[in-house]
């Protein structure tokens, strides 16, 4: 929750919401000589004739006058491929509508069941309300809702090897690229060196494993009589995923998942739940150890680093482990192309487009706060360029002097080289990736008997309510195995 309150007020600043194809009206699909092959249907573009790719898109990046890097890089694409236009179907925010929203998105999930909809999808992972598309990307994944992008990958010079490949491979199935990750995010603990380091807190003990980090660090929080801002789904950030898809089964019941989910209650409950990284008298306080750290995923947590950089404030950076002591990561923004495609080539190449170094350089990924390339060697540049895009560029033509002096102080300036090296380690222990944790807005379970999500519901019942662990997964292990074998 308070991810998505934190990007809602980001996107509140910078954008509002507009859709439209870049290159004028008058510029359509052709539909003549079509060939099939294998299950996907392709046409023969001449180099005369002119097609429009449909792109889904939320509408808050297709702001014209936003100047988002993901649509400047489209909008590239487009300048680079005058046989080629970029038509984007692009819902309304549910905060701003959700009626509209949920028409829209029942709209084009009845386009795609019945052979339509976009050729191109490019998502975020963070869910705002119950109505979005493919709310399980991985049930639709394995129902061969998507392109096989492994296909392409050699006509498009696509080197994997240049990525992280563990947080490829949460988008491959059988092997096979089907999701093309572009950004992620890792769970940190982030505060002030001096004060953790003064506080006898031991990190060689913590990275064993999640339970000897939480361990170690509710021991040293205990001795100082101090606290830490907590906001992470533990269960997301195992190495064994929730649900396993390609196995057919569910993986509540196990002493990983009883751990974190333990972890999480006493954490929850017990700590604090919210720590404002824009207000700099709490970056001050931070410093001087209240709270005394953050737990949180890094495009989060890199708010606070910019901060502690700018002031002169050297940062405690360390990755959370997970069950086996390496580090999981959560996909932030990701893109597919739809099986239903009748111009595969062109969608590969420009999914490929995105996945370079040009694109991933750029932080071109839908995304409103700074997350992770997928891209080795872009980490830097990439983290650079986004700040530069949240402080200046967004928005750009509406921007006064003092609207700019609001954002350098709101947004503070670039990492120093040491934090993102540390960020760099940390990523090279990645060892598996997941999407969205299932506890929010992502399996279609149904509803509670108060018209919440299920999982939800469930899982706050356990978290604050009188729900024992066991009952938890007792009740959810049989609905998931249902709802897995669908």
């Amino acid at each position: 929750m308070k991810k998505t309150l934190l990007y809602l007020v980001l996107t509140a600043i910078m954008v509002s919401s507009l859709s439209a194809c870049h290159k004028g009206e008058g510029i359509g699909t052709s539909q003549n000589g079509a060939e099939e092959n294998g299950d996907v249907v392709t046409i023969d573009v001449s180099d005369s004739e002119s097609i429009t790719l449909k792109v889904y898109l939320e509408a808050v990046y297709t702001d014209e006058e936003a100047h988002f890097p993901i649509n400047e890089k489209l909008k590239a694409f487009e300048d680079s491929h005058p046989e080629i236009c970029l038509e984007f179907v692009s819902p309304v925010g549910g905060a701003s509508d959700p009626a509209a929203r949920e028409a829209e998105i029942n709209k084009v999930n009845t386009e795609i069941i019945t052979g339509g909809g976009p050729d191109v999808f490019l998502m975020e992972t963070i869910r705002f309300t119950d109505d979005n598309l493919f709310p399980d990307i991985q049930k639709a994944m394995k129902n061969h809702s998507f392109l096989n992008l492994s296909d392409y990958a050699d006509s498009n010079a696509f080197d994997p090897s240049s990525c992280y490949s563990e947080v490829l491979a949460a988008g491959q199935l059988e092997g096979q690229q089907y999701i093309l990750p572009l950004s992620f995010s890792v769970p940190l603990f982030v505060g002030a060196e001096s004060v953790i380091t003064e506080s006898g807190y031991q990190p060689e003990i913590a990275s064993a494993n999640q339970a000897a980090f939480f361990g170690e660090l509710s021991r040293v929080l205990q001795e100082n009589s101090s606290k830490v801002s907590y906001s992470l789904s533990l269960t997301n950030l195992l190495d064994q995923p929730l649900l396993d898809y390609q196995a057919g089964t569910i993986q509540l019941d196990t002493d990983a998942v009883r751990q974190a989910l333990t972890i999480e209650k006493d954490y929850t409950t017990q700590q604090l739940n919210f720590f404002n990284n824009h207000d700099s008298q709490q970056i001050d306080a931070l410093a001087e150890g209240t709270p005394f750290g953050l737990l949180e995923m890094s495009d989060i947590a890199l708010g606070t680093l910019h901060h502690l950089d700018t002031k002169g404030i050297t940062p405690f950076i360390q990755g959370i482990p997970n069950e086996n002591g390496s580090i999981t990561a959560e996909i932030s923004s990701y893109a597919m192309a739809s099986a239903n495609t009748q111009y595969p080539e062109q969608c590969a190449e420009l999914l490929y487009y995105l996945m370079s170094a040009e694109c991933q350089d750029a932080a071109a990924y839908p995304s409103t706060v700074e997350e992770l390339p997928v891209r080795r060697d872009s980490m830097k540049v990439s983290l650079e360029n986004k700040h530069h895009f949240l402080v200046y560029d967004a928005s750009r033509e509406k921007l006064s002097e003092d609207d700019i002096a609001f954002r350098e102080e709101t947004y503070g300036g670039n990492l120093q080289d040491s934090t993102v090296q540390s960020l760099q380690s940390i990523c090279d222990q990645i060892t598996s990736a997941h999407f969205h944790t299932i506890w929010y807005s992502a399996l279609e379970l149904g509803q509670s008997e108060t018209g919440d999500d299920v999982l939800t519901s469930s899982l706050n019942d356990y978290l604050y309510g009188d729900t024992s662990l066991d009952e938890l997964i007792d009740t959810l292990t049989p609905r998931l195995q249902m709802y897995l074998d669908e």
